[in-house]
């Protein structure tokens, strides 16, 4: 057995310098070759334009014309994409349209509706269209509380109300053909029933309102006099219940579909080209703030630019491009802020900003749906560009102080300037965008491993999509996911940064972890597992710290930033801290007559202790060369 667990340990530190090895020589010494053809990646799903991880676009299939984009794995956001040619209609962007019309409305676009309402328990069967619902009180909805910001019709004056609201339906048959959509708006929880059948229950709050597919909803209707009853609940403070049935509208439904003819993802951008009768429309999705050098860099800003390709044996077509945005449906409210800013027109919605350029696109806002149109015709006229920015409304809260987002470190950026700025370079950040993007490209296929390759361009720009940076009052950049410090989210986006050569957002990752362990709030003799959840940084989240692991992988990544560096200032910082980390690991250590059978992988808790062990040692001889 002795002999079986020394060649394990002498298989894992074989293993450990291939990694480091293979890694420091993917970032800095690859050797060039005279060219390489410029390989294309056709990946989904994955980030389209990496703004912050409140919002940044997503794809969930690789044809965009299939759904909407994606905010994230449950949030879609609500824009179609149309290209008419001739007076013909190409639909290449987003699923079916997403304009609703009111089969019984919320109390904002109807000014109330009636309903019975009962606070007392009803008894079995108020469900139930058959129930007599006569003795309960006459109302109007919306129901709330008189400190609700919400414009209530009806007092609710007690922990439960139970609602009632009829409706006819003259011909169900029709609704079948439809999508049918909740949406309410509930404060603190809501149970609805349609003739008896459970329709949705949730227990969250939410302060505007929220759509809901409902699948299979018109098999629970009959033509006639229908019911929706509603159970609503308050645990404390305000409370408020309003409810409607909408179903789509066709306007975008019976057009075609754009052929789909490539897909090209590099680092920095997402290409693709659509087929339109006798026209190609070139669509390009553009995260400018992955440019090291740019004066965008880490903001939370980015563009979709478009150009159209006639066929030259064809006459001129008369072109249109056409995008409507449902605001309303993203976040729950018709009124927008509207402003232009040398020649460009910014539309700011609940942290949302999106532009266009006033000359080139004409503006409506039909009911909170935003149209942006323009005619794209003759030789000057042959593309444009929407620009997107986004700012979150929570701050990050650090020892009692509000970090500022690091591209508004001082306070004096503005995102409507910002996005101002970028539209007026928006053709040379595509020209700096395709540079660097053809270097990784081809740097990332001579490691002469497709998927590799794929895996590492996708995860950079998905690691700014998700994560915030931001700057201490002195002056120290940190970086956080949505669970802050996590070493495990680190570890998991570490190779992709080594490729990339970017040491400041390793470090970004790694500061805040050294900081509160080293600050006294951390009193282990291993890494916190993470350290808050956002907006607070407070305490670990996790229940299991992890211990094993977190300083392996801390120790690791040191290794990956000494390595990249040829410099050893980042880990005699933190040298005492990494000692008392490798001491741990020691420690833990099994006998060398110990079972190192069934191991199954990097992940497994004794090969990790070894990982790290090693990385200790590694760092020891480093230090040992540059000291």
């Amino acid at each position: 057995m002795e002999i079986r667990s020394k060649s394990y340990i002498r298989m894992w530190q074989a293993f450990l310098c291939f990694v480091v090895v293979t890694l420091s020589c993917a970032c800095n010494r690859l050797v060039e070759t005279d060219m390489v053809a410029r390989q294309i990646l056709t990946s989904a799903p994955h980030t389209l334009v990496a703004l912050t991880p409140e919002f940044s676009l997503r794809n969930s299939e690789v044809a965009l014309h299939k759904q909407y984009l994606l905010l994230d794995e449950k949030k879609y956001f609500p824009i179609i994409g149309i290209l008419r040619v001739d007076g013909k209609s190409y639909r290449f962007m987003g699923g079916d349209s997403l304009r609703v019309m009111p089969l019984i409305p919320l109390s904002d676009d109807s000014c109330g509706w009636l309903a019975k309402y009962s606070y007392l328990y009803p008894g079995a069967g108020w469900k139930e269209n058959a129930y007599d619902d006569k003795l309960w009180h006459d109302g109007m909805g919306a129901f709330g509380t008189e400190d609700n910001k919400y414009t209530s019709h009806t007092i609710w004056g007690a922990n439960k109300i139970y609602v009632r609201r009829h409706f006819t339906i003259n011909d169900k048959n029709m609704l079948k053909e439809r999508k049918l959509y909740l949406r309410y708006i509930c404060d603190d929880g809501l149970s609805l029933y349609c003739n008896g059948k459970d329709v949705f229950q949730t227990n969250r709050f939410t302060s505007q309102s929220k759509c809901v597919l409902l699948n299979d909803f018109a098999d629970y209707l009959k033509d006639g006099d229908n019911v929706i009853a509603s159970c609503g609940y308050n645990i404390g403070g305000p409370a408020m219940m309003d409810f409607g049935l909408y179903m789509e509208n066709d306007m975008y439904n019976e057009v075609d579909t754009a052929c789909l003819e490539q897909v090209d993802v590099q680092a920095t951008q997402t290409h693709y080209t659509f087929r339109c009768g006798g026209v190609e429309l070139s669509l390009n999705f553009v995260s400018s703030t992955l440019l090291s050098e740019s004066a965008f860099s880490e903001s939370p800003v980015g563009f979709m630019s478009y150009r159209i390709k006639e066929d030259r044996e064809e006459s001129p077509h008369d072109i249109e491009i056409l995008f409507d945005v449902d605001m309303e449906w993203l976040n729950g409210k018709k009124e927008m802020e509207n402003c232009v800013r040398r020649d460009w027109r910014i539309l700011h919605s609940e942290g949302l900003c999106i532009g266009s350029m006033v000359n080139d696109m004409e503006y409506s806002n039909e009911d909170g749906h935003v149209i942006f149109s323009q005619k794209l015709c003759g030789k000057n006229k042959v593309g444009g560009v929407l620009l997107f920015g986004y700012v979150e409304r929570d701050s990050l809260q650090y020892e009692g102080e509000n970090l500022m987002p690091y591209w508004n470190r001082k306070g004096n950026q503005n995102i409507q300037d910002m996005l101002v700025s970028m539209g007026e370079r928006y053709l040379i950040l595509e020209d700096e965008c395709n540079n660097i993007d053809y270097q990784w490209n081809k740097k990332a296929f001579q490691l002469g491993n497709e998927n590799l390759a794929e895996k590492i361009i996708l995860s950079y720009r998905e690691f700014l999509a998700s994560h915030r940076l931001v700057e201490t009052s002195d002056g120290k950049k940190f970086c956080f996911a949505d669970t802050l410090g996590s070493v495990r989210d680190a570890y998991c986006y570490f190779p992709s940064l080594m490729f990339f050569n970017r040491v400041d957002w390793m470090k970004n990752l790694l500061d805040p972890i050294f900081t509160y362990s080293e600050n006294g709030y951390w009193k282990k003799e291993y890494p916190p597992y993470d350290i808050g959840l956002y907006p607070i940084i407070n305490r670990q989240v996790k229940k299991d710290d992890c211990g094993i692991e977190v300083a392996a992988d801390m120790l690791m990544m040191v290794v990956a930033i000494v390595e990249l560096e040829e410099n050893f200032d980042y880990a005699r910082m933190h040298w005492g801290t990494l000692c008392r980390w490798a001491d741990y690991l020691k420690e833990s250590m099994p006998e060398t007559n110990s079972d190192f059978g069934g191991l199954v992988g990097e992940n497994d808790e004794r090969v990790k202790r070894i990982l790290g062990w090693m990385a200790y040692r590694r760092l020891t001889h480093l230090k040992e060369i540059y000291d």
